[in-house]
């Protein structure tokens, strides 16, 4: 506000206006807010710098205006009545409390506003209306709308009394309400009945104490459908205040169902593996020694036997030898189904060497070596297993002399991606599954599957949290097996 208009004697439009107003004037003028001094006739007398610059008038424009001109077309009409109800019975208070209202500036366009009002005891009837814009307000609010709905989880803002002030859709579609069935509405209606009684309680410590956590820590905790059913969740709660500086709560909610069905699953699978685990090491192991003792003793019974006797005998052994390795090979299989914790800096060269130093190599099978990412940290046994065995598989299912198997490895994002490509017959696409799958193999006249070398690769590989698939190598000869195995320590496979 300029000097002049503060030091003026005499209001042009009212004289009752005088001059010892002039410690009000300056002090509006220092509100860090648009204000303005309004008579009852809703003539400005007073306007300070902000104002102007909210609404795009200057002050000379704003002063002796009927306040009606900053109204948008819609309110115009029933503002004289609210005036005449204001000045009836003056008091300190919001103007439209619980409405959206607007003002209109100089160009034509509307704001969204807040109004305080508060009477001014004098000579004459006057009001000191306070006008913040809100428009950033409005659109930070807008954001944080847009972000909760866009949330892949539940969302509920929750005020201190339990009541739900905002949700999203996806809220509405674990619990199966609609958006209006659920706000304003007390949150324990998404719980279930036995903890509805005493929730108020907890809510009430939380408020003590607020601080950002998971509800029900080493509890399972379940919520209440519309429908009657229980459903398993995780819950985080994360208190802040309002722009009206009231306590709330951000509660993320997370339906749980497919987690736990498929945690169940695994249990129950395991625990099978377990039972048939123990089955293949004490019930069929010692029928098995049982029968090569009796082979022995009915071999030193007969002493010098005829060829054909001898070679049934034979037979005899080496059917209980191959049942043997089965039993040793379905363990190994079971066993391969647990991530390895022991990790370690791996040196990816060092690796495929000591593979190549285990294996046997026919003279023309030559092994190379293209490796871009040269160290990893994992467990050592469980990857070179992985890549002995495809190696292995490589090797045993060749058709010729000569050949080449080569071994990459490269960075992917988080992961390492192995490869080991022969030139061998290579695999019909119909059976890129059925391989990694215990004794199966290929159909006669093609190559045959590598049986359970490539299941127990599978499992480990996939048990230290990778994949593995197999690739054809068209138009050249042979096929490629791609592995991806993590280049960290991963938290969930390794603690």
């Amino acid at each position: 506000m300029n000097e002049t208009k503060v030091n003026t004697g005499v209001d042009p439009l009212n004289t009752d206006f005088k001059i010892d107003n002039a410690f009000l004037a300056q002090l509006v003028d220092c509100l860090p807010m648009g204000a303005m001094i309004v008579n009852a006739k809703a003539q400005i007398l007073f306007a300070n710098d902000q104002l102007s610059e909210i609404l795009g008038y200057t002050d000379s424009e704003l002063i002796g205006m009927n306040i009606d001109s900053l109204l948008p077309s819609q309110f115009k009409s029933n503002h004289t009545h609210l005036m005449s109800q204001f000045f009836a019975k003056p008091r300190k208070r919001l103007m439209g409390a619980g409405r959206e209202l607007f003002a209109s500036q100089k160009n034509g366009a509307q704001i969204p506003i807040e109004i305080g009002l508060n009477p001014i005891r004098g000579k004459q009837e006057l009001v000191l209306a306070t006008l913040v814009d809100i428009s950033q307000r409005l659109r930070a609010n807008n954001m944080f709308q847009r972000s909760i709905q866009a949330v892949p989880h539940g969302v509920l803002i929750i005020d201190k009394n339990g009541i739900i002030q905002s949700v999203n859709k996806s809220i509405c579609s674990s619990f199966g309400y609609s958006e209006e069935e659920l706000l304003d509405k007390k949150m324990e209606m998404l719980l279930p009945k036995r903890y509805q009684g005493h929730h108020a309680g907890l809510r009430h410590s939380f408020h003590q104490a607020p601080s950002i956590r998971s509800m029900g820590v080493g509890r399972d905790l379940t919520a209440l459908n519309k429908d009657g059913k229980e459903f398993p969740v995780e819950i985080g709660l994360s208190p802040f205040e309002n722009t009206n500086n009231e306590d709330m709560v951000f509660v993320s909610l997370l339906d749980i169902s497919d987690r736990k069905r498929m945690e169940v699953e695994l249990k129950e699978n395991n625990t099978s593996l377990k039972e048939f685990t123990y089955v293949a090491s004490h019930d069929l192991r010692s029928p098995l020694r049982g029968i090569s003792n009796l082979v022995e003793w009915i071999k030193e019974d007969l002493g010098t036997t005829t060829d054909e006797v001898q070679h049934n005998l034979t037979r005899i052994d080496e059917r209980i030898l191959k049942m043997e390795t089965l039993i040793d090979n379905l363990l190994d299989y079971a066993k391969a189904g647990k991530a390895t914790l022991d990790t370690q800096k791996i040196d990816i060269n060092k690796l495929v060497n000591n593979v190549e130093e285990l294996l046997e190599f026919p003279v023309g099978i030559k092994l190379k070596k293209d490796i871009q990412l040269d160290s990893i940290v994992s467990a050592w046994t469980p990857l070179e297993t992985v890549i002995r065995n495809l190696v292995s598989n490589a090797i045993g299912h060749h058709d010729r002399e000569e050949g080449i198997i080569l071994i990459r490895s490269v960075a992917e994002n988080t992961l390492c991606h192995l490869t080991v490509s022969d030139d061998g017959p290579g695999i019909p696409e119909a059976a890129y599954e059925r391989i990694f799958s215990l004794f199966q193999t290929t159909t006669s006249g093609e190559r045959q599957g590598a049986g359970i070398g490539l299941s127990i690769s599978r499992r480990l590989t996939e048990a230290h949290g990778g994949k593995l698939n197999v690739t054809s190598n068209q138009p050249q000869r042979g096929v490629t097996f791609h592995v991806w195995w993590p280049r960290f320590a991963r938290k969930e496979i390794n603690d």
